[in-house]
């Protein structure tokens, strides 16, 4: 697997974990993620390729939303 797609994986747990017994926060959550990053995290599959620009992307989006990334 790839970096773009673990740490997709990975985020996307911790926005799970954080927002557990809260679906709308969590599509909230997910909304925004999205929104900062530029992409939709759900969209980024294993055979992806590993975009630097887009993993910084996100690294920096799941850090402004409190997650480490």
């Amino acid at each position: 697997m790839g970096t773009l797609y673990d740490l997709c994986k990975r985020v996307s747990a911790e926005l799970e974990a954080k927002h557990a017994g809260d679906p709308i926060g969590l599509v909230r959550a997910k909304g925004e993620l999205a929104t900062r990053a530029g992409f939709l995290v759900t969209l980024v599959g294993p055979n992806d390729y590993d975009d630097p620009g887009k993993v910084a992307a996100l690294r920096a989006a799941a850090s402004e939303l409190g997650i480490v990334a």
